[in-house]
């Protein structure tokens, strides 16, 4: 009767199974974590970029001196 498993070859199956699908539930729950943490870190990035290149505009145009309009003088 070699040829069937033994209750305990079958429960140690199990536990080994079991084992390994832990694991594997658990690394991809931390793989698809990182690719949101990812594609969050990308959006942010481009909002900075966005945001930088608003404030050094706004500088500059803070920096440059206006014309004044030319006042027209009134003779008497």
């Amino acid at each position: 009767m070699r040829g069937i498993p033994t209750k305990e070859e079958l429960e140690e199956k199990i536990r080994t199974l079991e084992n390994e699908k832990t694991s594997l539930t658990a690394e991809i729950k931390e793989l698809k974590e990182i690719i949101e943490l990812k594609a969050k870190a990308g959006e942010l990035e481009n909002e900075v970029a966005t945001l930088r290149e608003e404030l050094k505009t706004l500088k500059e145009k803070v920096s440059t001196p206006e014309v004044a309009p030319c006042e027209q003088e009134t003779y008497l």
